[in-house]
């Protein structure tokens, strides 16, 4: 039994390689559409929730984890070729255990809180080509958890090409220091209009993966969508100081793959509603400095979820 489901996972794994190089969190949100280079500034919003349904850990117990988030974004032109935006986002994660008998500890952590704000400099080189970077900083950590020692920063640099029209490559990169790790991240960037209905592109909307993974969408009309996507979501944030684990680490990771529906509320305002399965699911935990202490698999598990977004 046990290994017939490595092999699923392994599987799994395998069949979304390609999202190594796509975004994995929602540090990359700005990187992937151009900067606007209009005189008035743009402004979005999004407001979500979903619920990951009880899923049973390897060693015995079980896991449940809400998601809220809401963000805010502006961008505005500082020139014909250069443009600059900046965004801030709250996100919750709220962890259930029960009988949880896998790790050192009964429940290792519980509602964890991150704050980001992030900025991206863009600068229109030809008709063609952009180019664009910031800073990001990002605190994540457990109620109780020290300030400064949940702080995650870094920086993001991405390369854009307009093929034509429908199609638009690019490459990007960002290092950041992650909770007594520093970490490379890749990114590919991709949107391709196939038809006038038909898009293939990176996912940004502030949900169960973040904006990271790849989804194909299909516009039915002028007010509904449909879409079906997936990505890697990572999840890691500092422990409470006084916790059980005092000052450790936490860090929660799968491949989630789902299935959109959107409405048209407004001419500004949509509403998403998906819901999918969460493959290869894995927590992990770590001491203060990093070292492992227990490392979790979980089996796959289903999700449902809700996104309010608008743009002005």
């Amino acid at each position: 039994m046990c290994t017939k489901r490595r092999g699923t996972i392994n599987l799994v794994r395998f069949l979304f390689l390609v999202f190594l190089l796509l975004p994995p969190a929602s540090l990359f949100a700005q990187v992937a559409t151009p900067l606007t280079t209009d005189k008035n500034a743009r402004i979005s919003a999004s407001l979500s929730s979903s619920y990951q349904f009880k899923s049973n850990l390897d060693g015995g117990g079980d896991a449940s984890i809400a998601y809220y988030g809401v963000a805010v974004g502006n961008e505005k032109s500082l020139g014909d070729n250069v443009g600059l935006g900046v965004r801030l986002n709250y996100e919750r994660e709220e962890y259930k255990f029960s009988n949880t008998n896998s790790f050192l500890v009964p429940n290792p952590w519980g509602q964890i809180n991150r704050v980001g704000l992030s900025m991206r400099l863009g600068y229109k080189l030809t008709n063609q080509w952009s180019l664009g970077g910031g800073p990001v900083v990002q605190y994540a950590g457990e109620n109780g958890a020290g300030f400064s020692e949940a702080l995650m920063y870094g920086g993001i640099v991405s390369a854009v090409y307009r093929a034509n029209p429908d199609l638009t490559i690019g490459f990007g990169a960002g290092v950041f220091y992650r909770l007594e790790e520093t970490r490379l991240f890749p990114s590919l960037l991709v949107s391709w209009k196939i038809t006038d209905r038909l898009r293939l592109g990176n996912t940004y909307r502030l949900g169960v993966t973040g904006p990271a993974g790849l989804e194909l969408s299909y516009k039915v009309d002028e007010n509904w969508e449909l879409a079906a996507g997936g990505g890697h979501r990572y999840s890691r944030f500092r422990l409470d100081k006084d916790g059980p684990t005092p000052g450790g680490i936490g860090e929660n990771r799968n491949w989630p793959v789902y299935a959109r529906l959107s409405r048209k509320l407004w001419a500004t305002l949509h509403i998403d509603l998906y819901g999918g399965a969460a493959f290869g699911g894995q927590m992990k935990l770590q001491d203060s400095r990093g070292n492992d202490l227990n490392s979790i698999d979980y089996q796959t598990t289903t999700f449902l979820g809700c996104n309010l977004r608008a743009g002005f």
